[in-house]
């Protein structure tokens, strides 16, 4: 868990606050949580891709346009990982912190290795604005997306029953179906968001049913599993427990951290 969802997390835990909202990909592994805190409301999910970001003015290009030597400024396992799988010319720079700050260290063209582009979460660009800086939305072929990605949600305390009673009516119960299912995969990987994989839900287009493809990567970018399966919505506990069944069965603790 990073510094600020520690703060956030004891700010609602001591009721300095209420509520509390975070995009879910940021959250600790469910396994991981205390049961002091609990998710109160989880709101209709955006596009879940990655998006690719270039210096402020140049000119529209995508991943496959970036020359070798390329520097590309991303911190998450996950992208990094696939990234170096599939464009092993390109340089990965780690960079952290808010989306603003990296965005105007990509524009300024400073420091010892300066950024070429970076790669962030497109829902991440949308509420401050930013969504014309993607040059690309990235597809799940090329990246797959961060568990929870693209999906804002309200935590309360477990026993708080005005906040649970307030938070179910802004609740979307079709999307917190499918934040169960990967959040549940997530658990049973004993993963977080720092883990190198990716837990992805959606509805097919047949009713009631629910696809759910999962990845898991060696942070070198050497080795992977992908695995997928489809199962009934109204049954969120047995499409946990056959799709963590696959990448077990495919010896997926080598690639998990211990």
């Amino acid at each position: 868990m990073d510094k600020g969802r520690v703060n956030d997390y004891w700010a609602l835990a001591a009721a300095r606050v209420d509520v509390t909202v975070s995009c879910a990909k940021d959250l600790p592994g469910p396994h991981e949580r205390g049961i002091d805190t609990t998710i109160g409301a989880v709101l209709p999910r955006e596009d879940a891709r990655d998006a690719l970001v270039l210096p402020a003015g140049q000119s529209g290009a995508t991943l496959d346009d970036l020359p070798p030597g390329s520097i590309l400024g991303t911190s998450a396992p996950r992208r990094i990982a696939q990234l170096r799988t599939r464009y092993p010319h390109i340089t990965i720079q780690p960079v952290h912190g808010n989306l603003i700050p990296r965005l105007a260290r990509l524009d300024a063209g400073e420091g010892d290795k300066p950024l070429d582009a970076l790669v962030v979460s497109y829902a991440g660009l949308c509420p401050v604005s930013q969504a014309d800086r993607a040059t690309q939305l990235i597809p799940a072929s090329v990246l797959a997306p961060a568990t929870g990605a693209g999906t804002l949600v309200v935590e309360q305390r477990s026993r708080d029953t005005i906040a649970a009673h307030l938070l179910d009516a802004i609740n979307d119960p079709a999307t917190a179906r499918l934040l169960g299912v990967e959040r549940g995969v997530l658990a049973q990987l004993k993963g977080n968001c720092q883990t190198a994989c990716s837990v992805h839900a959606h509805y097919t287009d047949k009713p009631h049913q629910i696809r759910v493809d999962a990845a898991v990567f060696h942070p070198l970018g050497d080795d992977a599993i992908h695995v997928a399966a489809t199962g009934p919505a109204d049954d969120l506990g047995g499409l946990v427990e056959n799709i963590t069944q696959l990448p077990h069965g495919e010896g997926v603790e080598r690639l998990l951290p211990r």
